[in-house]
């Protein structure tokens, strides 16, 4: 009798871990004009339990036109439903979105459907106590906004920090030369252009801000320029040469300036 239910105690575990690994991944929603007028939600359900949420808005008629808000927690599945939740602890100045009682629907193609249907693995919410995601559906691994996944030379976000501040040129267009000032321990930096006259103006003419995350592949370029960025992420980074790429898949190299 102990080993049936011994069995049966593994069994259920084993379920619930396939489940949740198939539930985990990155979901995303974007509706928009690309650059200049947006709204992106990006979800990523960690095969460890936890959550992380961004959501991301550019809108030419509000005052505050770029807006970026974070929240995290834990999640948990039962068959096709997951719910998050947020301990106080997980509320902070960064992570402000309370997604406490947030239900999400999971919904994929079934193994038994043998058609060409084009039915794409998402998550819809259902129930939040933020409004405005209620209703709303996120595709997985939609890559709505191309990043740039390779590896970049350097070892943590500290080192990419200190290459990345100084002055760079793009030898291909001399003109060109681009300054990044560290800002701050979030990892923000200052960038400017070298205008003809020899001065220096925020790229854009808005306070260009550039911000670096490491992700599981990579780093990634969260936001330059205002919210009006045409970079997509880092691909190579060392003390002499940087390799930007861009959302359309060309690449800006750019080399150091020596003092």
């Amino acid at each position: 009798m102990k080993f049936i239910i011994s069995l049966l105690l593994i069994s259920f575990q084993f379920s619930a871990f396939a489940q949740s690994k198939e539930h985990a991944g990155n979901y995303e929603f974007f509706m928009g004009n690309n650059d200049s007028h947006f709204l992106k939600d990006k979800l990523t359900l960690n095969p460890n339990g936890t959550f992380l949420f961004k959501s991301e808005s550019y809108l030419e008629e509000r005052m505050e036109r770029h807006r970026l808000q974070y929240g995290k927690g834990t999640w948990r599945s039962e068959k096709r439903l997951i719910f998050l939740k947020v301990e106080d602890s997980d509320v902070d100045a960064t992570h402000e979105l309370n997604l406490n009682n947030t239900r999400l629907r999971f919904d994929t193609k079934s193994p038994r459907d043998k058609t060409n249907r084009d039915i794409k693995t998402s998550v819809r919410v259902i129930d939040s106590e933020i409004r405005w995601l209620k209703g709303r559906t996120l595709i997985k691994d939609a890559n709505t906004k191309p990043i740039i996944n390779e590896k970049a030379c350097c070892s943590s976000v500290w080192q990419v920090h200190s290459y990345l501040h100084g002055k760079w040129k793009n030898n291909n267009k001399p003109s060109n030369e681009y300054h990044y000032s560290f800002k701050d321990e979030k990892g923000s930096f200052d960038a400017y252009k070298k205008t003809e006259n020899g001065t220096l103006e925020p790229i854009n003419n808005n306070t260009a801000q550039v911000r670096i995350l490491k992700t599981e592949n990579g780093y990634e370029i969260e936001q330059i320029f205002d919210g009006l960025s045409t970079i997509s992420g880092i691909k190579h980074l060392d003390s002499n040469k940087l390799i930007l790429v861009r959302k359309d898949g060309k690449e800006s190299v750019l080399h150091r300036i020596k003092e």
